[in-house]
């Protein structure tokens, strides 16, 4: 690892995911730029395979991409360490074991699970990162629960209920706390996924906040209870500690990114992905993958204008929570687009080759 100063523009990137491995792809071919990765893990996730993975349908090989292999390839130097602060006047991110100068920083560090404050709720099997579905996968391979209580219904909720009703013989119950399931997509969508999901053999439980949850079952705040055998959590996201830790203009916990994705007041720093809330002309980007590596590009060509000293471009959301943009995996080779109000099951085989494709080629990008 060599970290001594050129005489480029010095970015470093916080957070290996979706977002910060899609921006460093694509800020490699630009001229002027000295890429720095700080990420701890050893490997590009993509977390919108973790249902398949759940379900047994794929393996760990198709979903992740080795990180030293790629950063080598990009010319980009990783740093194998946790950011733990920034300080923003000197232009410097102190590391567990590193101290890192910038001339521009981009934040890209994800998020963690939300659990809302629910008694017990940590102790349930999540699938937010890679090592919470490997520990889940195994649980359900090794015991093979007769009843699975999956908490939340936005479509990681909904693939997963649909991978392991298609390869297990569980009882699977989906638990949502408002009236109807994908609340955040249109009732078009969930009209539709109601169906998918009662043709598996999949319970519907709305309506139902959860007070707390137990080795065995998952309490109700209105006094009744579900007995299960694993529960999954799948019900939110929240900031990551290091975004929580840092001084800089937030919204709702998020880092508020002005037009050109930089943090709102500075110049220096950029935000993409699920740290960041980005509203732009009365428009909420969605927290969803195809939203980051849209981000990542733009944030790219805006670094390179950077080095060159031009003007930055501003940014146009694509996938806004007013006209969401979602492809969700149903199981059986079968999958449902959504675009708005706009619901189209069919030609099912198409729509999941589709899906399949991205979410594969994402990995592959990276090999």
């Amino acid at each position: 690892m060599n970290l001594e100063r050129q005489t480029l523009l010095r970015v470093v990137v916080i957070g290996g995911g979706i977002g910060g491995a899609e921006l460093l792809r694509n800020a490699a071919t630009k001229e002027g730029l000295e890429l720095v990765l700080i990420e701890p893990k050893d490997r590009i996730e993509c977390q919108a395979l973790y249902p398949d993975y759940l379900g047994g349908e794929i393996g760990i090989e198709e979903m992740t991409a080795p990180l030293e292999p790629f950063c080598r390839k990009m010319d980009v130097v990783h740093v194998r360490d946790r950011a733990l602060k920034a300080d923003f006047a000197d232009k410097r991110v102190t590391c567990e074991k590193n101290d890192i100068d910038y001339d521009v920083l981009v934040l890209a560090p994800g998020a963690v699970q939300n659990y809302f404050g629910v008694e017990g709720a940590e102790k349930a099997f999540a699938i937010n990162t890679l090592e919470d579905t490997v520990k889940a996968r195994r649980f359900v391979e090794k015991t093979r629960p007769k009843k699975i209580a999956i908490i939340g219904s936005g479509p990681t909720g909904i693939e997963t209920a649909c991978f392991l009703a298609d390869n297990t013989s569980c009882k699977i119950f989906v638990v949502e706390m408002m009236d109807r399931l994908l609340p955040t997509l249109s009732r078009n969508a969930s009209i539709l996924m109601d169906k998918i999901l009662s043709g598996k053999g999949v319970e519907v439980l709305t309506n139902k906040r959860v007070e707390s949850i137990q080795d065995c079952s998952v309490t109700f705040a209105d006094g009744t209870a579900l007995d299960c055998d694993m529960t999954i959590w799948t019900a939110g996201i929240g900031p990551a500690p290091l975004i929580e830790s840092l001084d800089l203009p937030k919204k709702n916990g998020w880092l508020l990114a002005d037009q050109y994705l930089r943090v709102e007041g500075r110049k220096d720093v950029f935000a993409i992905g699920d740290s960041a809330w980005i509203e732009i002309d009365g428009k909420l980007a969605t927290k969803t993958g195809m939203e980051a590596e849209i981000q990542a590009k733009h944030t790219a060509r805006n670094l390179a204008r950077v080095a060159k000293g031009e003007a930055l471009k501003p940014y146009s959301i694509r996938a806004s929570t007013d006209s969401p943009v979602a492809l969700i995996s149903t199981g059986c080779g079968c999958a449902v687009g959504i675009y708005g109000d706009l619901c189209v099951p069919i030609p099912k085989r198409i729509i999941y080759t589709f899906k399949s494709w991205i979410d594969k080629s994402f990995v592959k990008r990276f090999k």
